[in-house]
Parts: C-alpha cells; sequence; structure tokens
C-alpha cells in the first residue's frame, strides 16, 4: 500500500500561511520569527482590522481555506486567486470542494466572502510588502525537491518534513507537501479523505550578520539535548515506537510539560512523528538525525575529524 507524493507551492499558500501564523497566538513564541514579529505586524494593522483578527480562530472555515488553495486554478498568483475566490458561485463552490470534503459550514457564502475579505487586506497590509526572496526560496524549494526520485513517497516525506511519516493507510491516495517559511519550525497538515496537505518547514534562515551565527538547525538540534527529561524521551523510544501517553506514564510528568519536550525534540528532528489521518498516532527514534550530531558540530566549528589526532595516541 501506497500513496502519491506531490511537492506544491504558490504564493497563496505563504499569504494564507502567514495570517496563520499571526493568528495562532499559542505558537507566537515558538516560531523562528520571534513575538516581535507578531508585535510589528499588529502595530501595522488598523484598529478595525486588528479587532477582526483577533476574533477570527482556526477551525474548519480555515481547512477549507487551505483546501481552495490548493484546488485553485488561479493561485500561482496572489491576485488571481483573490478574484477567483471572490467570483465563485455557492455551486461551484461546493462543487471544487465536495470530492474531499462532505461538512461544510453553514451559510458558507458568507463565510466566503468574510475570507476574501479578511486575506485581501492582510494581503495589502502585510504580505505584498514581504521579502520576495522568501517566495522565490520556497518556490525553488519546492522545484528541486521534485528531483527525489531515489526515495520513495513515505521515505521522501519524512527526509522533507524532518521526522513526519505519514503512514500509508488505506484511503490515502495522495499526500501534498508545500514547504512554508512564516510557521517555521511547525508544520501543519489536514486530512481530506485521500488527500492529505502537509504544510512543512522550509528551514530557511534569515540573514545574520554575525559571521560566527550557528544555523537556526544546529542551535534547536544541541539546544534540545540540554534537559534530562529530553534524553529520557530519545532512551525510551530507542527500541520500538511509542503513544504520548505512554512517554507521559515513563516521565511521571504532566502532559503539558511532556508536549513540550517533545515539541523541542521533534523540531530538532530527533524524532519521527508517525501520522495516521490527522492524528499522530506514536513517536519513534530518528536514528540518522542522532548520526548527523557530531558531523553538524565539526562542520560549524570548520573542523574535520578525519584529520584529529587521537589524544590517547599522543599520550602513549
Amino acid at each position: 500500500m501506497s500513496y502519491q507524493l506531490e511537492l506544491s507551492f504558490s504564493p497563496v499558500n505563504e499569504l494564507i500561511n502567514s495570517l496563520h501564523t499571526y493568528l495562532c497566538k499559542s505558537w507566537h513564541k515558538r516560531i523562528d520569527l520571534g513575538p516581535d514579529w507578531t508585535q510589528n505586524v499588529h502595530a501595522s494593522l488598523s484598529s478595525e482590522f486588528a479587532d477582526q483578527l483577533e476574533q477570527t480562530g482556526i477551525d474548519l472555515e480555515w481547512k477549507l481555506l487551505h483546501l481552495l488553495a490548493y484546488v485553485s486554478p488561479n493561485k500561482n498568483s496572489v491576485e488571481d486567486f483573490l478574484s477567483w475566490l471572490h467570483k465563485l458561485t455557492l455551486g461551484e463552490l461546493y462543487a471544487v470542494l465536495s470530492p474531499y470534503v462532505q461538512t461544510f459550514p453553514e451559510d458558507f457564502g458568507a463565510v466566503r466572502d468574510r475570507q476574501h475579505r479578511m486575506l485581501s487586506e492582510w494581503n495589502e497590509v502585510y504580505f505584498k510588502h514581504i521579502d520576495q526572496e522568501i517566495v522565490t526560496a520556497l518556490r525553488t524549494e519546492a522545484e528541486e525537491k521534485t528531483e527525489w526520485n531515489e526515495f520513495e513517497a513515505y521515505e521522501k516525506a519524512a527526509a522533507l518534513t524532518n521526522g513526519f511519516c505519514f503512514e500509508p493507510v488505506n484511503g490515502l491516495e495522495k499526500l501534498v507537501l508545500i514547504p512554508h517559511y512564516h510557521f517555521q519550525p511547525g508544520n501543519i497538515f489536514y486530512s481530506y479523505g485521500s488527500l492529505t496537505l502537509c504544510h512543512y518547514a522550509s528551514r530557511i534562515e534569515p540573514h545574520s550578520e554575525e559571521e560566527d551565527e550557528p544555523s537556526l538547525q544546529l542551535y534547536r538540534l544541541l539546544r534540545s539535548l540540554s534537559e534530562k527529561s529530553r534524553l529520557r524521551i530519545l532512551h525510551f523510544l530507542r527500541s520500538e515506537p511509542r503513544t504520548f501517553i505512554e512517554v507521559v506514564r515513563h516521565l511521571g510528568i504532566s502532559k503539558g510539560i511532556t508536549h513540550d519536550h517533545i515539541f523541542n525534540l521533534r523540531c530538532a528532528g530527533l524524532l519521527n512523528v508517525h501520522v495516521v489521518g490527522e492524528t499522530v498516532s506514536t513517536y519513534s527514534l530518528r536514528v540518522e538525525r542522532i548520526q548527523q550530531i557530531e558531523q553538524g558540530l565539526f562542520d560549524y566549528l570548520g573542523m574535520n575529524p578525519s584529520l584529529l589526532s587521537n589524544p590517547v595516541d599522543e599520550m602513549v
């Protein structure tokens, strides 16, 4: 049993994901952009628009918006997509989505109109002003990774998403991977029956003025190992996949703290996250990432371990 893997990106994806990032308050301290980004964006909004966004949640409507961005024939341009979304009749709206979902919001036409207005204003006040190199890098990411023909779909998806393993269960026919920037290091995934969309952290890093600045990936990796409970999690997962509850019971600490530890290990790429539909079933040790720790540190230091003499040999 397997599924088809597709890599996709359009500016509309990042338009939606940037707004998703702003609305997802619980993530503001976790994103690579940091809480200052949220505060700066908020300061640029009108009080009326800021109030509107304050009352907007991430729910079924949002899930359908991501799906609309994928199925739209006009997604290569933000303006073309917004025009297409605005002109859809209610019948056309149901027609393009019904192959994937059967549950829709009440008064779907009004929902669509509200989404259109919100995205249009967000584009005007924020998205059209971002560094276009971000959009170019995301597009390049999708195009270049399409050439990873030596990997099977399952392994390729796990490598690109830094450890998300979408299990080939009955009914899953296509997995679409979409790189994103704003929500890094988080991944966002939605299941629509036979189709799953996963917006994965592209690992595009902001430019640093410091020549000796370590990469966020290396810093996150080394920092994730600085807590005893996280090392215990890795040890617990060394032999077989475990559920979240099993990890909680093994550590003997709260679910919230355990979740934070798993989040840090997951973002460092040290865990495989096994996904069935929209549910994380188990976690397992990502051995290949552990094997990269030493080499990553040597690369940062600019040292070749094979050329280093062994101090023990010198003492003898």
